[in-house]
Formats: C-alpha cells, sequence, structure tokens
C-alpha cells in the first residue's frame, strides 16, 4: 500500500532539533474497526516509525478493550449451571455417624470418628443395603459405643424411591458417662413419582443421661447436661441437645431418628471459663428424591405429499443480445445475536484488537530505542 506524502515542511515537534528529520506521513487510510474510525499518524525517524503521544496512550486503550472482548467470550463459554447435590431418583441411609473431638490445655480428651451402615441407591436402579452391623469406635478416646445396625437400605425405581435406617440396643457413653441408650431407633422415607412426599422416624426407650425423653419433629429438642471429669478443669460438665428431623418437600424428604449435639464446659484452674464444641453424633437418618416423570414419546403419523400444480414457465425478458447485468455487491456485516458464529465474531473482534494495539505498541519502543542510540 502506497502512503502520499505530505510536502509540508512541518516537522514532528519532538524531533525538530534532528538533522536526520524526514517529512511528516500524512494520516493512513481509515479503516472500520467495530464501527470506530482508526486514524494514525506515523513521523519517520531514520530507518524507524516513532508513534505519536496521544496514539500510544490509544494503542494501549486498544489493547485493554480486545482483551475485555477477548475475556468476555471465555466467561460465556465457561460459565454454566452447577448440578444439583441430589439428583431425581436418588436414595441413602446411614446408621451411626459420630463425629466428636475436643481438647483441654492442648491434650485431646475425646476423638472419635466413624459411619456405621450406609446404602446408597444404584443409580442404574435397585436397591443398596447392608446388615446386622455391630456399633464399635475403634481408636476412640473417651467415647464408648455398643448395640446393633439392624439395616440400612437404599431403593431406587422407576416411579419410587425409598431408604430406611434401623439401630437396636444403643449406647453411648462420653467422658464415662452414659449419654445415649434406645432399644430401637428407625427412620424411614418414601418418595413416590406421584403422590405425596414421607419422612417417618420411631423411638423405643429412648434415653438422654438415663432419663427417658421424647422428642418432637423439627423442633429445638431436648436438653440436659452430666458431670463428669476431666483433667485440668473443675466443674466440667457434658451438655447435650438431642433433635429430630422429619422434612419432606415437592421433590423430596429427610429422616434423621436422634441428632445430638455435644459441648464441654469448665473452668482451668486458676483461668476462665471454657465451652467447647466436641461435635454431634447421627443415629439413623434416611433421604431420598422423587423420580422424574417419563414423557411418552409422540408416535409420527405419516403424511401423503400433496401434488402442487405445474406453474407455467414465464418468457424471459429482456433483449436477449445484451450480456446480463452484473450482480450488485452487498456488503458483509456482522450480525449481533446469540448465535456461536456471532460469538466466534466478537472473539476474533477482540483479539484483531489485542495484536494491533500490541504491534503498535512494540514499534513505539523500538523507535524511541533508536533514538536514544
Amino acid at each position: 500500500m502506497e502512503f502520499p506524502l505530505n510536502t509540508s515542511k512541518e516537522t514532528d515537534p519532538g524531533i525538530a532539533s534532528a538533522s536526520h528529520a524526514r517529512p511528516i506521513w500524512s494520516k493512513l487510510p481509515e479503516s472500520s474497526l467495530n464501527g470506530h474510525t482508526l486514524s494514525i499518524a506515523f513521523s519517520t525517524v531514520g530507518n524507524g516509525l516513532l508513534i505519536r503521544g496521544e496514539n500510544v496512550r490509544f494503542s494501549q486503550r486498544l489493547s485493554a478493550t480486545g482483551a475485555i472482548a477477548v475475556a468476555a467470550v471465555g466467561v460465556m463459554v465457561l460459565s454454566g449451571g452447577a448440578p444439583a447435590n441430589a439428583a431425581p431418583g436418588d436414595a441413602s441411609a446411614r446408621g451411626v455417624v459420630v463425629d466428636l473431638s475436643a481438647s483441654v490445655l492442648g491434650l485431646p480428651v475425646i476423638t472419635a470418628d466413624v459411619v456405621i451402615g450406609t446404602a446408597t441407591a444404584p443409580a442404574g436402579g435397585g436397591t443398596d443395603s447392608d446388615t446386622a452391623l455391630a456399633i464399635t469406635i475403634p481408636g476412640a478416646l473417651g467415647v464408648t459405643a455398643s448395640g446393633t445396625v439392624v439395616e440400612v437400605s437404599a431403593t431406587r425405581g422407576d416411579t419410587a424411591s425409598s431408604a430406611n435406617a434401623e439401630i437396636a440396643d444403643l449406647a453411648l457413653g462420653v467422658l464415662g458417662t452414659s449419654v445415649i441408650d434406645a432399644d430401637v431407633i428407625t427412620a424411614a422415607v418414601a418418595c413416590p413419582q406421584v403422590g405425596a412426599q414421607t419422612a417417618d422416624t420411631t423411638f423405643v426407650g429412648l434415653e438422654l443421661f438415663g432419663e427417658p425423653v421424647e422428642l418432637l419433629p423439627n423442633t429445638p429438642g431436648v436438653t440436659a447436661s452430666a458431670a463428669v471429669t476431666v483433667a485440668g478443669l473443675t466443674g466440667a460438665s457434658l451438655n447435650v441437645t438431642l433433635t429430630n428431623v422429619e422434612t419432606v418437600t415437592a421433590d423430596g424428604a429427610t429422616a434423621i431418628a436422634v441428632q445430638a449435639t455435644i459441648r464441654l464446659t469448665g473452668t482451668i484452674v486458676g483461668g476462665p471459663l471454657l465451652d467447647i464444641p466436641v461435635g454431634s453424633v447421627i443415629l439413623a437418618e434416611a433421604r431420598c428424591e422423587r423420580p422424574l416423570q417419563s414423557t411418552p414419546t409422540p408416535t409420527a403419523t405419516p403424511t401423503q405429499p400433496t401434488p402442487s400444480p405445474t406453474q407455467p414457465t414465464a418468457p424471459p425478458t429482456g433483449d436477449p443480445t445484451q450480456p446480463p447485468p452484473a450482480p450488485t455487491a452487498s456488503p458483509t456485516l456482522p450480525v449481533t445475536g446469540g448465535s456461536a458464529a456471532n460469538l466466534w465474531w466478537f472473539f476474533g473482534t477482540g483479539l484483531v484488537m489485542v495484536i494491533a494495539g500490541t504491534t503498535a505498541r512494540l514499534i513505539s519502543r523500538r523507535s524511541r530505542a533508536s533514538i536514544d542510540a
């Protein structure tokens, strides 16, 4: 491409004193870039090109705008809805879940972490279950447990999902004190495809610190405490709250027969009063989600094609001796919208802007370096 030469005697003020200054080039032909007109003036110095200061700033803005466009496309491509934790038709059950830990003066006094009895409905449908599991906590410190997880079961079907858990002869002790005892504890949920979701729990012989208790679903529960002996503490006691959960929604159900929250309080000798969160214990838990209704596939009815009447061919118009007129060229313009082609057009435009701005800045730096040299 040739550039017309400006024959005026005007020189760039920044290089007016240079003996080798040459005439200034006129502006480059205007080029359309995303609806904006870009005109950059160059001054020739030696064998290099020096971009004017105002255009250096413009090239920086050009690069930044292009980078934003490219980043925006990346965000649109990568963004998406996160999958839900529970999917339609899911079902699961757990027997005993113990998560307890506490330390006093840097020394552990309570440690127990175990899950006894788990079942998860197979993704392809069917039942997962486990039975007759002994309740023990290997490696526990300050915690004892006995009893049996009679059964945990979870089922996924085409028209319903369900789960249940049952515990018998439970005895849980912490720091040498009997905390929870029960003859039978159960939790069960059912999630039919059509109809109400259900959650149920039962207790037989449930006791807290040796006293019978009755839990009502979805209430603050029952709280009690008992004195215990802990090295380094005076007036130490365990504070335990038992709650019961039975919740249903339009798409699922949850049942937790007993959920115990335990805290340890006491006063350090010659020090402050401590209130230490110890952890929680879950006894018999079941969850399920309603399966989605299958949508019947419509049967296509074959249709006969309707013959269309034959239209007579119109005689050609115009002078057959004259050559046909040349087709009129129409400019191709970017079309706005949400299609993938428009997205890539936007990406390409942004990338071109980044390259153009970066190239201009590199030319400027090299030109300045040659002047300094």
